[in-house]
Formats: structure tokens, sequence, C-alpha cells
């Protein structure tokens, strides 16, 4: 399991599989650069104020991000098919990852709070 200790390290493994699929695509190139800047922005915003309000936001995006690295591999599918599900989809990301369906209530864990 990888570790991450900044945003470098956490940003790395998606930068390399962006370079080595579909970099040809500026639109999906351009979404994911789109959502690394407004990461970056929400990490610079958290403060012990905002975190409840900004936290569901980088979950957001993690979501996203992980959507996008698991569509692009699929050459079959349009750009704008993979910007769609990933924008549609990406709050039941995390839910349907743990064996929930969207029919099923969750338990009160923080990771399901993605906005």
């Amino acid at each position: 399991m990888l570790s991450f200790t900044n945003i470098e390290e956490y940003l790395s493994p998606f930068e390399e599989i962006i370079k080595m699929s579909r970099t040809e695509n500026k639109r999906l190139v351009l979404y994911f650069n789109t959502q690394i800047q407004q990461l970056k922005d929400l990490i610079e915003a958290i403060n012990s104020d905002s975190f409840w309000e900004i936290f569901p936001e980088i979950l957001g995006i993690d979501a996203k991000l992980m959507l996008l690295i698991e569509l692009i591999g699929f050459e079959d599918f349009p750009t704008q098919e993979i910007l769609r599900i990933v924008e549609e989809d990406y709050r039941f990301y995390f839910k349907e990852l743990c064996g929930y369906d969207l029919s099923m209530e969750t338990r009160p864990s923080i990771i399901f709070n993605v906005a």
C-alpha cells in the first residue's frame, strides 16, 4: 500500500498514468490539471474552521482522479463519455468501493461525505 506524506507523492502515480495513456487527448489532460489545481487551492485554504467544508471537496477530487485513471484505459470510451461518467459518479465512488450498492445506507464515516 502506498503512503503519502505530501502532495507530490500523492500526485505522482496519477501523473504517471496520465503520461502513459491518452496524453494526446488535450481535454483529459486539461481536466486532470484543473482538478490538481483545485486540489492545491483547497489544501492551501484548509484550516480548523474550514476543514468540514473543504475536506469533502478534497474527497470528491480524489474520487474524480481515481475514476479518471480507471476509465482512461478504456480506449473505446470517447472523452466526453469519460468526463460525463467521472462528473456523475464521483460522489458514489467510495460507497461502491466499500461494497455498498447505491440504495444501501452507509455507516457514519467521513469517507462517504463527498462533495
